[in-house]
């Protein structure tokens, strides 16, 4: 019987073999996203659950001093102060995950002459009550600060040096020899501070003061590492954040305040500082996608399914007047939707099969491919369950009303109409969706509204006494440079750095209520001005005859101070406000503005310090710009010109739209994966459309036939139908764009400056929804419109 049943299903399914496709295409693609999307969510939330009692491991955070919001970078002195201060806490750590300036924490090493990718962390002994791990063999003087040793994990000194004695080999990481003196045990990389090396904690300023006892006011100024506390067993955690906030470690100690703290199973989706290539809720976004896609398939599949119920009236009446049970019919039709849902898993096996290096790539999930499949077809079961689930309701529905009956009431297409409808809502959605953020991507390059201009231009830090302006001069050698410009002393743009903060508690025109303000400063010069092209609102620039007491603020400190004619203004007893400049978005878009003061850079200023062998060496930085598109090949001179100082980590070069592109890193992949699904969506939709239109012109070929007689002309009859499908598609859009503005305001809203949703956008999408479905369903209903009424009234009398 069961053979009997998949001989029939194969057969129906070859016999409507364009409408199984899409449907199985549709479900392929919907498994594999909302699969691969849950696997990621899941991944990206078991981060770090593997440590004991890992639920009561916070990450401290404080308000930070160089960008807006909280800092995980942390005083060095501040775990031990807190261990100190507060009984709830049962251990303290201070721990550095060594990240770079781009985010990343990726470096690179040699080892008996091979270049290796490694992961560092700096840590001492506090490491061994905080994480599960063990020195294996060897001694503890990796623990010692400026001791030159580290110690190895087991997988990587394997990995380096296969079953040779690690201990006391060497490894170069380009700026110094580090000895190994132990080897630890394995952590897994399913972690924020995962690790192949462990090296000593080094306090920096102590580094840069030069003195073995600074002024510890100085030490709780600096910043470097992460802190990291265990709070008791039964700790009201409500209570502790709330005394945690509360508390102020005084002006000797930084002033430091409102100090906030994040699970340790939670920072790696829930600090917004944490470089990944997408978004955690870009990833959220991926999956409802993929379900989304499942669901148009679904709705798609059972129109089909109703479809073929109503055209094989006959045969299946054949089958009950030949003795088929209702329940034998139910098993034959439930056959055949089984067989489409494993086709569509063993598909979705191929396509993960072909995805899955990108996929890893993209999500930096570390796992075989056997272990993703395992996960993907509990996922995908999932799915498969509640999709039976819906599809046996159905089928016990249509058995309740007899099937005889339900045979012969060919002319009910409510169900059908209501899926299309579905199929529209979603479709003319991701449309929506992905147009509007296509949109804000274009204006966050192009509006002109970020406050400065980073278009061909660049950077380069460069270490040593004077080097920056001899690395100017070579740099006006290349014929593709068209300015530079030594930024001693000033604040870069893009990459971000050399910021500071001042507290201003007095004003001109200060409310008695008034709390002090925190204004970011940037130092600049006339030509530093120029080169970004920052934007005048109010007032003049500065220029080099302008003492160092006149400074410059932007739109946020106006608005701090409480302002509204700003100019000539003096606060601090020593300022005296000269212009106002537009908002400057050099961070990443979802960050708001901060109140600036622009101000000329006092003569002992240092912009950038490097540690070479133990010495402290200052550096400079030269900006610069170049030609439209000639920056693959300005690059290919710079790095032929300087390859010497490349290589020896003295110069690091920059660009401009790189660095800004790589804010908009999620945004970009999420608009290739949404672009993908939008496509999928309106196929599936529109081949709902065609299934539907055959459907009804198989239905009433009659009664065509006898308005044809009547003298109905074709164009009559296509009227007749567009007017039909017109409805659905307006009921569709009607649904589908009150929803998708909604969201879609929600999701500008995280963005400091927004593009509009203008009316082009559901004018233009309504209308290439509107031509799609008339160029697929048009040829449909003029086949049967021309068709003899004669010959039709015959063969279906």
């Amino acid at each position: 019987m069961i053979v009997h049943y998949l001989k029939i299903a194969f057969r129906n399914m070859w016999k409507y073999k364009s409408q199984t496709l899409i449907s199985l295409l549709g479900l392929v693609v919907g498994f594999t996203c909302f699969a691969l999307a849950t696997l990621w969510i899941r991944y990206e939330m078991t981060f770090d659950s593997f440590h004991p009692n890992a639920k009561h491991k916070y990450v401290v955070y404080i308000p930070s001093s160089n960008q807006v919001g909280y800092s995980t970078t942390t005083p060095p002195p501040l775990a031990a102060y807190l261990k100190e201060t507060f009984p709830e806490i049962a251990n303290a750590m201070r721990i550095d995950p060594n990240i770079r300036g781009d985010g990343r924490r990726e470096s690179r090493i040699t080892a008996e002459g091979i270049e290796f990718s490694t992961l560092f962390l700096q840590a001492d002994s506090s490491i061994f009550r905080m994480f599960d791990v063990k020195i294996i063999e060897g001694s503890r003087e990796f623990l010692i600060p400026d001791s030159r040793k580290v110690a190895i994990t087991q997988e990587k000194a394997r990995q380096l040096f296969g079953n040779e004695n690690p201990i006391g080999k060497t490894v170069n990481t380009g700026r110094e020899d580090l000895t190994i003196c132990a080897v630890v045990s394995n952590m897994p990389k399913r972690s924020n501070f995962a690790f192949d090396f462990i090296e000593p904690l080094n306090n920096i300023a102590v580094r840069v003061i030069g003195d073995s006892n600074p002024n510890p006011n100085l030490i709780w100024r600096s910043a470097r590492g992460n802190t990291m506390i265990e709070l008791l067993p039964g700790t009201n955690v409500e209570a502790f954040e709330k005394k945690l906030y509360e508390h102020d470690l005084g002006e000797e100690r930084g002033s430091i305040s409102k100090m906030k703290m994040i699970p340790l199973t939670k920072l790696r989706y829930a600090d917004p500082n944490i470089v990944r290539e997408v978004e955690f809720q870009h990833i959220c976004i991926f999956a409802v996608s993929g379900f989304l896609v499942i669901l148009c398939s679904l709705f798609n599949y059972l129109t089909l399914f109703v479809t073929r119920f109503r055209i094989r009236q006959k045969e299946l009446a054949l089958r009950v007047v030949c003795g088929a049970s209702g329940g034998s019919l139910l098993a034959m039709l439930s056959v055949e939707f089984m067989l489409t849902l494993l086709f569509a898993v063993g598909l979705g096996c191929v396509l993960t099969h072909w995805s899955h290096q990108p996929f890893l790539t993209l999500s930096e999930i570390k796992m075989d491919l056997s272990a993703i499949y395992l996960e993907l077809l509990m996922y995908v079961g999932g799915v498969i369950l509640i999709s039976l689930t819906v599809f046996g309701l159905i089928l016990v529905v249509f058995r309740r009303r007899s099937l005889n009956v339900s045979i012969r009431q060919s002319n009910k297409t409510l169900f059908r109409k209501a899926s299309v409808v579905v199929q529209l809502i979603i479709s003319i959605g991701f449309a929506f969706c992905t147009t509007v953020i296509l949109k804000q991507m274009y204006f966050l390059h192009h509006s002109g509204e970020l406050g400065f201009s980073f278009k061909n231009s660049g950077s380069i830090v460069v270490y040593g006494e004077d080097n920056d302006e001899i690395l100017a001069n070579r740099l006006k050698q290349i014929p593709e440079i068209t300015e530079t410009l030594v930024a001693k002393r000033l604040t870069t743009l893009i990459p971000e750095g050399g910021r500071s903060r001042q507290n201003v508690d007095s004003w001109d025109n200060k409310p008695a209520d008034a709390q002090d303000i925190s204004l970011e400063q940037m130092y600049v010069s006339p030509e530093y001005i120029s080169f970004y092209d920052l934007k005048l609102l109010a007032g003049e620039m500065l220029t080099d005859a302008d003492p160092e007491t006149m400074v410059m603020l932007n739109e946020s400190a106006v608005k701090a101070f409480g302002w509204h004619d700003p100019v000539g203004k003096q606060f601090d007893d020593n300022y005296t406000v000269k212009g106002v400049i537009k908002h400057v978005y050099n961070f990443a878009p979802t960050i708001a503005a901060m109140p600036v003061i622009y101000l000329k850079p006092p003569q002992d200023r240092i912009t950038s310090v490097a540690v070479r062998n133990g010495e402290i060496i200052f550096g400079g930085t030269v900006l610069f710009k170049y030609g439209e598109g000639m920056w693959k090949l300005c690059k290919e001179k710079i790095e032929q010109q300087f390859k010497d100082e490349i290589d020896s980590f003295n110069l690091f070069m920059y660009n401009a739209e790189e660095e800004y592109n790589n804010y908009l890193k999620s945004e970009n992949s999420l608009i290739r994966l949404l672009s993908f699904v939008s496509a999928v969506c309106v196929l599936i939709c529109v081949f709902g459309f065609v299934s539907l239109v055959s459907l009804t012109c198989e239905e009433r070929r009659k009664s065509i036939a006898i308005r044809k007689i009547n003298g109905a002309t074709a164009g009559d009859i296509l009227a007749m139908f567009a007017k039909e499908y017109s409805l659905l598609l307006i009921i569709g859009a009607a649904m589908a764009f009150p929803a998708g503005f909604v969201i879609m305001q929600r999701w500008l809203e995280h963005y400091a400056i927004q593009t509009n949703i203008p009316a082009w956008i559901y004018l233009s999408i309504l209308f290439v929804m509107a031509l799609v479905i008339v160029l697929c369903v048009g040829w449909q209903v003029y086949k049967t419109s021309v068709e003899n009424p004669a010959e039709t009234i015959k063969n279906n009398g």
